[in-house]
């Protein structure tokens, strides 16, 4: 587990694969908070924050990305794998993984995207620049940039201003095009 400067994890994170040789990497000035659970890769850029009681699953084959300034609001659901519902396949992880039918697709959380209260994230979804989907709601497709989605399955609803995150990520030394 490789940590930046400013790192603060909470003693009752879990994180299954944290003294392996699984990628699991947190930039500068990240909190991860009480209750966090996670058993999949990590790869989380500068000023992110994960908020209480979040859980990220899918595995040690499964990834989360979070870019510079993203965040996951409490409770917030990542599903970054899991058994595929639809097949009719054995679904549960104590059924060894020939018999079930497998989705692992990375997760990725781009510059200034985060996401709602008791949300959740479906595999192979990119949340887009800026994109933010409101409290509990059900992610199961990728973003449009500065886009603020809601509902379950997660609607586009509104569009966001980019111009102060820009102005102050370039303030704090961030290169931004635009």
């Amino acid at each position: 587990m490789i940590t930046g400067k400013d790192f603060r994890i909470d003693d009752d994170v879990f994180i299954r694969h944290r003294d392996s040789n699984v990628k699991i990497k947190f930039g500068n000035h990240v909190a991860i908070d009480k209750g966090v659970y996670c058993t999949t890769q990590m790869d989380i850029g500068d000023y992110v924050h994960v908020a209480p009681y979040c859980v990220i699953i899918g595995g040690v084959g499964a990834k989360l990305t979070m870019e510079h300034f993203s965040g996951l609001s409490t409770g917030a659901k990542i599903v970054c794998g899991g058994d595929d519902f639809s097949t009719g396949a054995l679904m549960n992880p104590q059924v060894p993984p020939q018999y079930r039918d497998i989705i692992i697709k990375p997760i990725v959380f781009k510059m200034f995207s985060c996401i709602g209260v008791n949300s959740c994230v479906m595999p192979g979804v990119t949340l887009a620049e800026g994109s933010v989907v409101g409290a509990h709601s059900l992610l199961t497709k990728s973003t449009e940039p500065w886009t603020i989605y809601a509902g379950s399955p997660a609607r586009p609803i509104k569009k966001r201003d980019k111009t102060r995150a820009y102005k102050y990520a370039k303030e704090l030394g961030y290169k931004i095009d635009g």
